[in-house]
């Protein structure tokens, strides 16, 4: 007898649970809930707010007479009703009045429904079809417009607002013969309705899907006709719904607010679900592209049957839900999940993922083998963690995938790991505190908490500072109320941060600069009406009288009410501003009392360190509201504010939250009594959270030798048990120190599957409950902070054996969507990666910007910082130089230079210690034994590794394993050599423009730098031998003492060949050309040529330019006058120090000298045509901006600023 099928049937009616507050939309079938009545009119007002700005209808200019006669008579009966009663009015009327009043709202449809009926309604809404209001920056102006293909819907032909789409509620709740005579005017309504507007109808008229798949074949040819992808929420012809697989653009499926890219949709999740509860699976298909998406995902994951997870698998790796989808869903239904890949990999070619961004072709292989593998990844753990799953699925899959889970089920078992055998494991593999004991807790004692005035400490000039900075200087001058006798209310209303121009506030307003820049902006903006008339005026708003009188009369209340209210705040909160430089000049209570009220509301602000350092201790009860609602902004504020109320939350952040832990630990430490005073009654309560982040901060102070403060804070509760209680639990063995909740293990936690670490000891792998032990040890990890037993366990596993453990842990957490809760499995690289693990984390950083995981790869930066070797480090290093990605290139470097100030060193002197040996220093590491094959490695003038046989033939690439090789030994000598090639040819990317640079920037090196660093590297000697060195007097960088250079015994030479000494003060650096003499230039060069030395750049054949006496003389350089360049020339250029400034010049730093080199007639750097010829103009040379003469500057700098362009220019 057949069991019964593990999923759903595929004519299945989905029943589906849906979010809060979200239904789908009606139909006849599933009508919902009947519509409430409207008991205050809307239909009344309609219009009337337009008298508010204008104040008379006869000041408003109005604009139709494009216009019908019919339409304009309609049109005018509706003018002259705003301001009056409305009477009951024809359809059409109704529909132009709403129309001015830019009324969408279905409250008032549903009104129109109960005063007149739903036939009325059904006219109102399609005469609403014909008419639209455009935009116009005068508030003073109404224009009207008939909808055509040209205009669209008032830039609305893809989306439909709640006032329309309400109408296909009101039609399912309707009796039969109501409902068919509305579908009847609604149908011969459809002819005469603008192509693109007639979706629409179908959309309402849900029972009718003929007619969605009817104006499928319709064609707009002045438009893209996008709102026909509209019909895929109706039409239901299979070959209608493959047409429409063409329109995906508007993303209907998803709700979403308006933005600059696209308009509102409030009806996409309600779309979704109606379409699944209509259609049930034969819906599934069309849904693929939008099955990324958050309101589509949400649904789809709720329908057990392998045709969804196939869909959801096909999309897993376009965003990190996606995947967290797939895990989910695995889960809750593996089954269907197991079908579903088992169909996926028995295919030859598998589907393309579907929708946007498009793979491009040359990242296609690398996506499809990346999918491939994680599809094979989890099939295989279905299978070892439900081994009953293929067979209960097997008969429902045909004969191909049938096979796939076959093939896995009779593949050779992996090794039995002995599970019991615990007599070589340490003690914490075995038998670990939390779970053979109960955990040592602290005494519950009643604590009444303690009052501790509250402190305010500013670093000495830290508010001269804040009180010099510009915008300080700008709005202190004098108080608000003469600012606003001054000037006027409006325009201190616009630098307090009302108005609707964001730019004009953020760029010019807060900065105080408007004055300075208003005649420039008036020019710059004279066909931007609104913003002339704020940047003239201040701020335009019919509101603007009344804040004003609230300002001038200290109506705080009414003005935040304006403020809130005010369409741009109200729409775009979080660019709406307050300047508290300016709220600062008001009357202390007012302006505190005014700082208060706008962190109750959750407002945002600007310049809140002045306002601070001018209302001090005062403003604390408005900033431990703004820490409480915005932490990760106001941190820094509160570090000069020492309060008992900010202790838990600063310890909440100690404890589990590593991005801020860093200014978590200052606070602490600056504040020790009010730490100590607000979290030791916290150790005494009963375990929690709280209790848990109260004692790791304690127990910092104990740490940081503050134990006597802390015992002169216990005694003051007088309790002789309070310290020696305090004590014991702050001095406990740190692996007693673990949270008293044990977090519960991922959904992606098998370990089993994995790598296995093994002990130094015997190579014995650890066992299953070992593996067990060692996830709950890393569960414990808490703000970055790893248990003190993972260390330990570090002496005793294989380090390379718990690098793999730990990457195979990583991979598993990214394909089940890297959930951040998990964020562990990520951080544990830190604490087990090795130098194999840098590399693999790099490869994966470098791709994750264009993968929109921008986030993560400034975490695998932060990891790669943490890790603790220095492959680590030479990695950052790439990154910071290779990246495409502009900001990680800057993250990177972030990181390098706080790792540089730790060890004491400038960013470029650790770049020197970075460079790897490559395993030099050992005879063998260039020597690869394939068993009857052998290899050694040489490097070129660019250090670039080139490999030989064992009869020196040079081979062309990496050789490729043989049948006749030595299994054991090959594999691994080709690991080790592609290994070898990879970095060599990374390092040497980086190092050779490095010295480069320091010829340029005459950097120097002492002499026992020069020999650990140059000399005796193993690596860096390689191309050390190749340059001519120099030595310098400390106090005179550019004067040559001797020019040198190290040959292959590490002897140093002169131009004749003749051994030298340095000098043991001496400073060593890459000699320039213009340094020596012609005839020591000939010497090295005849040197270099008898020994066949190839220098890994130009150092002796450098371009060298040097100014006539004319030109040094000048301020403008003018010997490439009539001169072109191509567009690329100069875009090359930036690889010699020059950095693309504007459009049409090219700027060059010198210290506090600047050249500027200007050419015609520029060009968009975003559109960059590399052959287009630029015409050079002048190169000039500034200091503080005012031009100075060439002869200011130094001759070997200027030559090499010269040089790049004497050779594009020549």
């Amino acid at each position: 007898m057949d069991k019964e099928l593990p999923w759903l049937a595929d004519n299945a009616q989905l029943e589906l649970k849906y979010k809060k507050g979200k239904t789908p939309l009606s139909h006849r079938k599933w009508p919902g809930e009947p519509v409430p009545v409207i008991t205050e009119s809307i239909i009344q007002t309609l219009g009337d707010e337009l008298l508010q700005k204008a104040e008379k209808k006869k000041n408003i200019v109005w604009r139709y007479e494009n216009f019908s006669l019919e339409w304009q008579s309609a049109i005018t009966q509706a003018i002259n009703l705003i301001g009056e009663h409305k009477p009951s009015i024809p359809a059409r009327t109704m529909a132009a009045l709403a129309c001015i009043a830019q009324n969408d709202s279905q409250q008032l449809l549903d009104e129109i429904v109960q005063q007149e009926g739903l036939e009325y309604a059904t006219e109102v809404v399609i005469a609403r079809q014909f008419i639209a209001r455009c935009y116009e920056s005068d508030p003073l102006v109404v224009t009207l417009q008939y909808q055509d293909e040209d205009y669209g819907y008032g830039y609305r032909s893809e989306t439909y607002n709640e006032f329309d789409l309400r109408l296909r509620k009101h039609l399912s709740l309707a009796e039969e013969s109501c409902w068919q005579r509305c579908a009847d005017k609604l149908i011969a309504a459809l002819p005469g309705i603008t192509k693109v507007r007639r979706p629409f109808i179908a959309l309402i008229l849900p029972e009718k899907p003929e007619i969605a798949n009817e104006l499928v074949g319709l064609e707009c040819p002045r438009t893209h006709f996008h709102s026909k992808e509209w019909l895929k929420v109706v039409a239901n012809d299979p070959t209608a719904v493959r047409k429409l697989e063409h329109y995906w653009s508007q993303d209907i499926f998803s709700d979403r607010e308006a933005s600059y890219m696209s308009h509102e949709n409030h009806f996409g999740y309600a779309a979704c679900a109606a379409l699944l509860r209509e259609q049930g699976l034969a819906a599934i298909p069309r849904l693929a592209m939008y099955a990324h998406k958050e309101d589509c995902g949400s649904l789809l994951v709720q329908i057990n049957h392998p045709q969804v997870i196939r869909t959801l698998l096909l999309v897993a790796d376009k965003n990190k839900p996606s995947l967290q989808r797939v895990a989910k869903y695995h889960k809750n239904f593996p089954h269907a999940t197991l079908a579903a890949l088992a169909e996926l990999l028995a295919l030859k070619e598998p589907p393309a993922r579907p929708g946007n961004p498009i793979i491009e072709d040359k990242k296609l292989p690398a996506q499809q083998k990346a999918r491939d593998e994680y599809w094979r990844t989890l099939l295989q753990t279905l299978m070892a963690s439900q081994p009953q799953l293929a067979e209960e699925v097997m008969q429902w899959l045909s004969t191909q995938p049938q096979s796939v889970l076959k093939s896995y089920l009779s593949a050779p078992p992996k090794p039995v790991i002995d599970g019991t055998d615990n007599s070589n494991l340490p003690e914490i593999l075995v038998s670990p505190p939390w779970r053979s004991k109960k955990k040592m807790t602290a005494p519950r004692l009643d604590l009444a908490p303690l009052e501790l005035t509250p402190q305010v400490y500013w670093q000495p000039g830290e508010q001269e500072r804040l009180a010099a900075t510009e915008p300080a200087r700008y709005f202190s001058t004098e108080s608000l109320a003469q600012r606003m006798e001054q000037k006027s209310g409006r325009v201190v209303l616009q630098e307090l941060g009302f108005g609707d121009d964001v730019w004009l506030f953020l760029n010019y307003i807060l900065p105080g600069k408007l004055d300075a820049a208003r005649n420039s902006l008036i020019v710059q903006w004279h066909y931007y009406q609104g913003r002339v008339e704020e940047i003239l005026n201040g701020w335009n708003s019919p509101e603007a009288q009344l804040a004003e009188q609230a300002l001038r009369s200290g109506h705080i209340e009414a003005l935040i009410n304006i403020w809130e209210n005010d369409n741009y705040s109200r729409y775009r909160p979080e660019k709406s501003v307050w300047n508290l430089y300016l709220l600062a000049q008001l009357p202390r209570e007012m302006a505190l009392t005014f700082w208060l009220r706008i962190n109750e509301k959750k407002h945002l602000f600007a310049g809140e360190d002045y306002f601070l350092s001018i209302l001090g201790l005062d403003a604390l009860p408005g900033l431990l509201l703004a820490f409480s609602h915005r932490p990760k902004e106001t941190f820094p504020l509160i570090l000069n504010f020492g309060a008992t109320e900010l202790a838990l939350p600063v310890a909440r952040v100690w404890h589990r939250f590593a991005g801020q832990r860093n200014l978590a630990r200052q606070w602490i430490l600056q504040w020790p009594e009010h730490t100590a005073t607000a979290l030791i009654p916290l150790v005494f309560v009963k375990p929690c959270d709280n209790s848990e982040a109260a004692l790791f901060a304690l127990r910092l102070l104990y740490e940081q030798g503050h134990s006597e403060l802390l015992q002169t804070v216990a005694n003051r509760w007088d309790r002789a048990d309070m310290w020696p209680a305090l004590e014991k639990i702050l001095t406990q063995n740190p692996m007693e120190i673990y949270p008293a909740r044990i977090p519960k293990a991922p959904d992606f936690w098998h370990p089993q599957m994995w790598s296995r670490p093994r002990l130094i000891t015997n190579n014995q792998t650890v066992t299953n409950d070992a593996l067990e032990i060692i996830g709950e040890m890393l569960r414990f990890t808490q703000g970055g902070r790893f248990y003190s037993g993972l260390e330990q366990l570090k002496t005793f596993c294989q380090p390379q054996t718990l690098a793999a453990f730990a990457w195979d842990l990583f991979t598993a957490w990214q394909q089940a969507g890297a959930p951040a809760k998990d964020n562990w499995a990520f951080l544990a690289l830190s604490l087990f990666g090795d130098e194999s693990t840098a590399r693999d984390l790099t490869t994966q950083i470098l791709a994750w910007p264009q993968e929109g995981k921008s986030a993560r790869a400034v975490s695998g930066l932060n990891i790669l910082t943490l890790m603790n070797n220095d492959m680590a480090l030479i990695q950052l290093h790439h990154i910071s130089q290779r990246a495409k990605s502009r900001p990680l290139r800057d993250n990177a470097a972030e990181f390098l230079q706080v790792v540089a100030e730790n060890r004491g060193l400038s960013q470029e002197e650790l770049a020197d210690r970075l460079v790897p040996t490559l395993g030099l220093d050992d005879p063998q590491a260039l020597s690869f034994d394939f068993g009857p094959r052998q290899f050694t490695v040489r490097f070129d003038e660019n250090l670039n590794p080139v490999i030989f046989d064992q009869q020196n033939v040079r081979q062309k690439s990496v050789p490729r394993l043989r049948a006749d090789d030595d299994q054991l030994k090959a594999p691994e000598a080709l690991a080790r050599l592609k290994g070898l090639k990879k970095d060599a040819t990374q390092v040497s990317k980086n190092l050779l423009p490095r010295l480069e640079t320091a010829l340029r920037t005459t950097r120097r090196w002492s002499l026992a730098d020069f020999h650990s660093l140059f000399v005796n590297h193993p690596f860096t000697r390689l191309v050390t031998q190749r340059l001519i060195w120099g030595v310098y007097p400390a106090n005179e960088p550019r004067c040559l003492l001797k020019a040198f250079r190290v040959a292959a015994e590490g002897e140093f030479c002169n131009a004749q060949d003749e051994p030298i000494d340095l000098p043991a003060d001496a400073l060593i650096g890459i000699a320039h050309p213009l340094e020596m003499t012609a005839e020591m230039r000939s010497e090295f060069a005849q040197l270099f040529a008898d020994y066949e030395i190839m220098p890994p750049f130009r150092q002796l054949s450098r371009r060298t330019v040097l100014l006539t006496p004319d030109e040094s003389t000048s301020n403008s350089l003018t010997r490439w006058e009539g001169k072109s360049a191509t567009v690329g020339q100069l875009m090359g250029m930036r690889y010699k120090g020059w950095e693309s400034g504007y459009e049409d010049a090219f700027v060059y730093n010198l210290g506090e000298y600047r050249l500027v080199l200007k050419f015609s007639p520029g060009f968009n750097h975003y559109n960059v045509d590399s052959k287009a010829l630029m015409s050079f103009r002048s190169l000039r040379v500034y200091r503080d901006n005012k031009s100075v003469t060439f002869a200011e500057l130094d001759v070997f700098d200027l030559s090499e600023a010269l040089s790049a362009p004497d050779v594009i220019f020549h």
